[in-house]
């Protein structure tokens, strides 16, 4: 009885709870009701472009899941503004919401658009311990981020950490290799594949076209067992790129045969090789195909279609084209513009210029650089000044032109006057202070650049190697995230050229072995070095080399390779490679005639200069030194004293200085006491020219054999240095 009446005591409290408890659950369901239905209404605008009224939605709604941070990470990262979908993650975080696949791959995506690595390692961090990293969309949200941030040793990491990689993964290994110039490395993927999509195939005949590899490329291409309209555009763009405009014109007809997709894209590209013909009757049939296919108001092929008439026709001929069409779009005028520019008429460039009611970036950096490249520095200034938002591009394009013009500090003064800064301008500036020796500088601004491309780590390591600071160029090399055949180039270049001959080879077989196509900049260098130690074996294979590669009608490398011999004493294999090739510079005759001299083959240097002066090349100072040498070794007796003194008062009248040291070398080895070597070397410099003459007199008291022919020189030159020349002759007591 007191149990019933304690359980009916208790009754009325139970109800009540419960009542509570439904309401709450209520309350919760209609919450996360509103919630989902927002996160519909967002997803709606989003699909619709409607990026504003998406975020809208999300700044009100009060309460929020997973699925609203994914989505205005995605409206942000939709916008182009992915700074913010970074900022939307770590505040989701912030707020005790554990991100999902779809976060994590979203914040990843955005890292890898802008480039930010270090907070790209700190996601992947959370993905790996949240046990994300094995789902597939995370993880080739990873490739794309390591790839484009250049870091490709983690690539096949991330491959390799999920269980089940599906074709997508792959894809996004390929491209992200291909985008690295890693493209050996690239195919060797593309060949384990399991299974290929059509994908998978056209990101590896891009990566085929990314290192020149045309042929490799088409054989890929014809071996696709489905081609889409991508495919064939990667094709026929890959021909024209690469300046085949006959077998881009041969394979657009073998599509329009086949009766695939004819689009609008395809037709920019054949639109592009028929210009690359000055094809106009070409150009004229795509234009009518465009109309008749309703691309004709297309903004892109009809720009296009204007620079074609410009390289076909007659630029007046052009411009009645253009002004034919209907179109009124800002490329087109572009495009019109750059038609005047490419035909050296920059006035009427600048009066289409001025005459543009619509203009944009593209517009003002056009004529800048027309006016850039017509040597006309003063109106490209002038018209930047003019420029309401200044343009990294135009200033870049200005800071280079004073670079390449030994104006460096207007470079550096532009630079630092500039709104803002990208990499492109910083590498800009890096390379100025590298090509005038400022290795300080360059260093200050290396380490204080955030972002650096393998073109700045280049720049850098070569100028270390041009300065003999091989250590320091050594550790550049391994701390750059990426290399490509340029990085190569710049370490085994210098290692060859600072006399590290064993460690060059060492790294040009690494170089091999890691899919880089030697240039002919290495393998020229590489030659050079080996003919400096008279290596001919190693110079016989790299001789072989250059054949195997396709190199060996390279100006460059030919003149190595005759450097090379003549070093050597092979001057019948020197003489051949000369006779075959079909193209010759100074550099060439300069060589062959130094090494008949080399060689004591006197009489063949002459007739090798007369050779030279028939053939209307004009000699320099290194040739009459070749000519001398060789007259000289080609007499029946020793030279003496005269002789070299008849040579060295030549030089006196033709002020070829090069030759008066070498003649003056020749007579104070014969009598280190004499002062008259010293009087023509002050003669053929000038009084103006001190520092040349302080090098001159310096070698050549450095050259003597003794102690005591050392104390007399150094009493010559204080004899020689009259009262007007007091800098020189401190520079000299200080040197002594």
């Amino acid at each position: 009885m007191a149990a019933s009446r304690c359980a009916a005591r208790r009754a009325p409290a139970l109800a009540a709870a419960a009542a509570e408890a439904l309401e709450r659950s209520c309350c919760s369901s209609d919450a996360a009701a509103v919630v989902s239905g927002n996160n519909r209404l967002m997803a709606e605008h989003l699909r619709a472009g409607r990026l504003e009224a998406a975020r809208e939605v999300f700044d009100g709604m009060p309460r929020r899941d997973v699925v609203s941070w994914n989505t205005i990470m995605a409206v942000q990262a939709r916008a182009g503004s992915h700074g913010r979908a970074v900022g939307a993650f770590l505040e989701m975080r912030r707020q005790g919401f554990r991100p999902d696949h779809t976060s994590f791959s979203t914040a990843l995506s955005a890292c890898a658009r802008l480039e930010a690595l270090e907070m790209g390692r700190c996601v992947h961090g959370l993905v790996f311990k949240s046990c994300s990293s094995g789902n597939v969309f995370v993880g080739a949200s990873l490739i794309t981020m390591y790839a484009n941030c250049g870091v490709v040793s983690c690539l096949e990491q991330v491959l390799d950490g999920v269980e089940s990689p599906n074709v997508a993964l792959w894809n996004a290994l390929i491209s992200g290799l291909v985008m690295n110039h890693r493209v050996g490395d690239a195919r060797k993927a593309f060949d384990r594949m399991p299974v290929r999509n059509v994908v998978s195939w056209t990101a590896m005949i891009k990566g085929h076209f990314t290192v020149h590899e045309v042929d490799m490329a088409f054989q890929l291409f014809k071996l696709m067992p489905v081609k889409n309209s991508v495919s064939w555009c990667v094709m026929i763009g890959g021909f024209v790129t690469h300046e085949k405009f006959s077998e881009a014109v041969e394979l657009f007809n073998s599509l329009m045969m086949n009766g695939e997709e004819v689009t609008n894209v395809i037709l920019v590209k054949i639109v592009n090789a028929f210009a690359g013909m000055k094809s106009i009757r070409g150009g004229r049939c795509i234009h009518g195909l465009a109309v008749k296919s309703g691309f004709a108001y297309d903004l892109v092929l009809e720009a296009s279609l204007v620079l074609m008439y410009c390289k076909s026709l007659d630029i007046t001929e052009a411009r009645l084209e253009f002004d034919k069409m209907e179109g009124n779009h800002v490329g087109s005028w572009n495009a019109m513009l750059c038609g005047y520019i490419y035909s050296d008429k920059i006035d009427e460039a600048r009066k289409l210029f001025d005459s543009m009611n619509n203009r944009d970036k593209i517009s003002w950096n056009s004529m800048i650089n027309g006016y850039i490249n017509d040597g006309r520095i003063a109106d490209a200034t002038e018209l930047y000044s003019k420029m309401t938002e200044k343009s990294l591009e135009a200033a870049t394009a200005l800071m280079s032109w004073f670079i390449d013009n030994g104006m460096l500090d207007k470079a550096r003064d532009m630079f630092y006057n500039m709104p803002q800064i990208d990499v492109m301008s910083c590498t800009t500036l890096l390379f100025g202070y590298v090509k005038g020796g400022h290795m300080d500088d360059a260093l200050d601004l290396f380490h204080m650049m955030q972002k650096r491309t393998v073109v700045t780590y280049n720049v850098m390591i070569s100028g270390l190697f041009h300065q003999g600071k091989i250590t320091e160029a050594y550790k550049l090399f391994n701390e750059s995230p990426t290399r490509d055949s340029v990085t190569w180039s710049c370490l085994v270049a210098g290692l060859a050229t600072n006399g590290l001959i064993h460690e060059a080879l060492q790294f040009y077989k690494k170089m091999l072995l890691s899919n880089i196509r030697p240039s002919e900049s290495v393998v020229s260098s590489l030659i050079s070095c080996l003919s400096n130690y008279s290596m001919m074996v190693h110079g016989q294979q790299f001789h072989a080399t250059t054949i195997k590669i396709g190199l060996d009608s390279h100006l460059l490398i030919q003149n190595s390779l005759i450097s090379l011999y003549c070093k050597c004493g092979e001057m019948i294999i020197a003489q051949s490679i000369f006779d075959l090739m079909a193209k010759r510079d100074k550099v060439t005759w300069n060589t062959i005639i130094h090494g008949y001299a080399l060689n004591n083959l006197g009489q063949n240097a002459v007739e090798m200069f007369e050779s030279m002066t028939k053939a209307q090349v004009d000699p320099d100072d290194i040739t009459f030194l070749g000519e001398a040498e060789g007259l000289v070794k080609s007499m029946p007796f020793e030279p003496d004293s005269a002789i070299w003194t008849s040579l060295l008062s030549g030089c006196r009248l033709t002020g070829n200085d090069k030759l008066a040291e070498h003649a003056a070398s020749q007579l104070i080895a014969i009598d280190p006491c004499t002062k008259m070597p010293y009087l023509h070397l002050i003669s053929v410099h000038g009084l103006t020219n001190k520092s040349t003459v302080i090098d001159s007199l310096r070698s050549q008291i450095k050259s003597t054999a003794t102690e005591k022919d050392k104390t007399s020189n150094k009493q010559i030159v204080y004899e020689l240095v009259d009262p007007g020349m007091l800098m020189v002759n401190s520079a000299i007591r200080l040197y002594l």
